[in-house]
């Protein structure tokens, strides 16, 4: 056999082997059909958990409103100390993003999931999960910044009430508290609020991408060779 001839059985027997082992665009389709679905899969069960925290965050707030800050104002001191209006407001408000906030991803994504066939529109599925994700990302941070700030100035707001309160019978009042003892005050305080500030960040940050963050990555990678198959 010329070398020529070598040469061409080769070519031949290299190109079979490689049709062998090529995997077609159906066949990439359908392993990306299978991810996608497994993604889909697990992310409706983080929902589901989604859903039991908030259930059980709500009833938390209505039992506090309702209960437990008086209970445990008059446990601590002879009367119930009355914060301010707009502090309540605060509250009320910084929960309700917090509530709207998740609401508004269940619902977005429950109604992609009902608006598009992972078998017949599978990149139109994958889109509107990870525009979803990304866009609850964004409010969720939203929503810890209000969280932690609201925490701040509540817990700013009771230290103030606080010596106000203890100092409502001393001659003068609030006025007659000395320097040393404001900064020995404020200190405890941000000693307190400091680190409870940075805990509830990353609890909250470790949450969401447990829960959702790792997504992100399987979803844009998984969209990035749909298209390259296409």
């Amino acid at each position: 056999m010329e070398f020529k001839d070598l040469k061409s059985a080769w070519d031949t027997y290299s190109s079979q082997e490689v049709d062998k082992h090529h995997l077609g665009k159906e066949s990439i389709h359908e392993l990306l059909r299978t991810r996608t679905q497994t993604m889909v899969d697990r992310i409706d069960r983080n929902i589901l958990i989604g859903m039991s925290v908030l259930l059980v965050f709500i009833a938390y707030v209505v039992v506090d409103s309702l209960f437990l800050s008086d209970y445990f104002s008059n446990l601590l001191m002879d009367k119930v100390i009355e914060y301010p209006k707009w502090l309540k407001f605060l509250d009320v408000f910084t929960t309700t993003l917090i509530i709207t906030t998740y609401l508004f991803f269940a619902i977005r994504y429950l109604k992609i999931r009902r608006s598009f066939s992972i078998d017949l529109q599978l990149k139109d599925l994958l889109k509107g999960i990870l525009e979803t994700v990304q866009t609850y990302r964004r409010m969720f941070y939203l929503a810890v910044i209000i969280l932690l700030l609201n925490m701040v100035v509540g817990f700013v707001a009771g230290i103030y009430e606080g010596l106000k309160f203890n100092t409502i019978n001393l001659p003068g009042g609030l006025e007659n508290i000395t320097s040393s003892k404001i900064i020995h005050v404020v200190g405890i305080g941000l000693a307190v609020l400091i680190p409870l500030i940075v805990v509830t960040f990353l609890i909250l940050r470790w949450g969401f991408n447990k829960l959702y963050g790792c997504y992100l990555i399987s979803l844009n990678a998984t969209l990035k060779e749909l298209d390259e198959s296409e």
